[in-house]
């Protein structure tokens, strides 16, 4: 079942005001977020649901053979409201947050002198066109992390918009597969949920919802349990790092049956950030990006 988008901004927020509370060392990061969260849900009224032109014998078909339902490039992408969002997005970066400060002021500097094509950004991004977003970056001296998050926070109500106009019109709760139903992106992150600790994951493109099967690698599909354990940081039994030894890859998961909500799986990706440092320091590879690019 989808939730009604002004539901998940809701539960967004307070997940973030929670945080904020319970992690005050994370509190300028989680700030800054909340702001971005703000401007996303003000933009997201206005952008519209789509009609995306699929037939539905063709959904049904593209699940039963484990094919996403769209394709990246097939996303409606409001191009006024999301350029709009995207402007305020590199204000926050430059009043908001000291990390990103400078690739705010230069990314703004870029647009007025007509250096970004934003269009052309945004297509890449879509596309995941990493050759033309480096490109961007360089020519700019930005990090390429930062370009990409910047940009993706700002179609993000686009896409939430394509992913109410096309998941509700199928059933694609069986799903078996490591990556997302509706677009095919790797998971950001994802929760145990219930008694038996059912696995949801949170698409790092689209940011739909979908059951992940537990006892397996997302990113290669090994079920090898010898190759498959997981850590978690210091007496902090909240956020798990789940590892595979065969493709070195690492998907953080949160436990709600300590606390959380597994609908705001964003929000807490960016406050177990200190996770993904140790994931990395030992040795294994975060395979989707992180939200912010920090």
């Amino acid at each position: 079942m989808i939730e009604p988008l002004d539901e998940f901004y809701k539960r967004m927020t307070h997940r973030l005001n929670q945080l904020r509370q319970e992690r005050t060392e994370l509190e300028e990061i989680l700030a800054f977020y909340a702001k971005v969260l703000a401007a996303q849900q003000e933009t997201q009224q206005e952008t519209a649901i789509p009609e995306i032109d699929l037939p539905e014998d063709r959904l049904r078909l593209k699940v039963e053979e484990g094919f996403p339902l769209i394709d990246r490039g097939d996303f409606q992408v409001d191009k006024d409201s999301s350029r709009e969002l995207f402007l305020r997005i590199c204000h926050l970066s430059m009043a908001e947050n000291p990390v990103l400060k400078g690739a705010g002021k230069i990314l703004l500097e870029a647009m007025e002198t007509g250096k970004l094509d934003l269009v052309k950004l945004t297509t890449a991004v879509l596309q995941d066109d990493a050759e033309v977003i480096e490109g961007v970056a360089n020519d700019l001296d930005v990090p390429v992390p930062v370009v990409q998050a910047l940009t993706k926070l700002s179609l993000q109500p686009s896409l939430l918009a394509s992913v109410q106009a096309v998941a509700q019109r199928t059933a694609i709760n069986d799903w078996q597969y490591g990556y997302c139903p509706v677009c095919g992106g790797l998971p950001a992150m994802a929760a145990l949920v219930g008694e038996e600790g059912k696995r949801e994951a949170l698409c790092s493109f689209c940011g739909h919802f979908w059951q992940l099967p537990r006892l397996m690698c997302p990113f290669c599909s090994t079920d090898k349990q010898e190759d498959l354990r997981y850590f978690h940081g210091e007496g902090d039994d909240l956020y798990r790092v789940y590892v595979c030894e065969q493709c070195r890859g690492y998907l953080k998961v949160m436990d709600t049956r300590e606390g959380g909500d597994a609908r705001t799986l964003a929000v807490d990706d960016v406050a177990s950030g200190h996770l993904d440092l140790l994931a990395e320091e030992e040795g294994y590879q975060r395979k989707a990006p992180r939200l912010l690019g920090i």
